[in-house]
């Protein structure tokens, strides 16, 4: 009779630890396909283009609104970035939608406090004072209760009992990427995460988050902005102070590879650094 060879010389762990020993049992494989990763900015330029675009337009033009309006150009410029994985398969994205995500807070208790947001839709085709005005007037009926898309999903998700929302949310997922069917007619939006998503801790005074993917998004990307802080940065080879924006990235390693995060990373720099470059057209 053969004995077959074994694949990995291994040995008995000896004497396990009991966290070791919960920690083998509780947890699965890792199966988790995120990829992180961080830079920093420069933003002084970027600050006071900022601060021209609100004289000149009277709209608050942010610093999300430039990181989104970069990230749309090099999504737009790298197709390859803009995929979705559907039935073990990629696929290309038509339209390049960025998700800028808001929080709706609730005066009573923490754990009220509501996270939204608005999928811009063709994103490419906007420029920042665009990008922030349709921002700002949708981000001001969600927070008065009055936007009919967020309503209505909040009011669907309320109606059901804890044990359905995870059934009725896979079935939406299945129905749309899957089957690739709009469910609008189920009161559903369709698609309403897009190409990629930013969001920004730095508000709350953090420089390093990173977001995790919503599983039912299908989006690759997510940004995280940090809070911009003073630090002491090299300048012509002399240590001087400068004013820096910490970016965080979240991707799925199943679409971006370490070789596409370096390139979102340099050109988004590039382009943060150069803020009159995020002005150029994408024809």
């Amino acid at each position: 009779m053969l004995r077959p060879m074994p694949n990995i010389e291994l040995t008995p762990y000896p004497n396990p630890s009991t966290y070791r020993m919960l920690a083998a049992n509780v947890w699965d494989h890792p199966y988790d396909p995120h990829v992180y990763g961080s830079l920093e900015v420069r933003c002084e330029k970027l600050e006071a283009w900022i601060a021209e675009k609100r004289k000149t337009s009277g709209e608050k033009v942010t610093v999300s609104h430039a990181v989104a309006r970069g990230l749309a150009m090099i999504i737009a410029k790298h197709r390859d970035l803009n995929a979705l994985v559907r039935l073990g398969s990629l696929y290309h994205r038509k339209d390049v939608d960025i998700f800028m995500q808001i929080v709706v807070e609730d005066g009573e208790s923490i754990g009220k406090t509501d996270l939204s947001g608005i999928k811009l839709k063709n994103a490419d085709q906007l420029d920042v004072v665009a990008m922030g005005r349709m921002i700002r007037e949708r981000a001001v009926k969600i927070r008065a209760g009055n936007d009919e898309e967020f309503n209505q999903t909040k009011k669907g998700l309320a109606g059901l009992p804890g044990f359905l929302i995870k059934p009725v949310l896979r079935f939406l997922d299945f129905l749309q990427y899957t089957l690739n069917v709009n469910p609008k007619f189920l009161g559903t939006p369709g698609d309403p995460f897009g190409s990629a998503m930013v969001t920004n801790v730095g508000v709350f005074g953090l420089t390093i988050g990173y977001a995790p993917f919503f599983p039912l998004a299908r989006t690759p990307i997510i940004v995280t902005l940090g809070a911009i802080e003073e630090k002491p940065v090299v300048e012509d080879g002399k240590i001087v102070i400068g004013r820096v924006l910490h970016i965080n990235g979240t991707f799925d390693h199943r679409v971006v590879d370490g070789y596409h995060g370096g390139v979102v990373a340099r050109e988004i720099k590039a382009l943060l650094e150069n803020p009159e470059r995020l002005d150029e057209s994408q024809g």
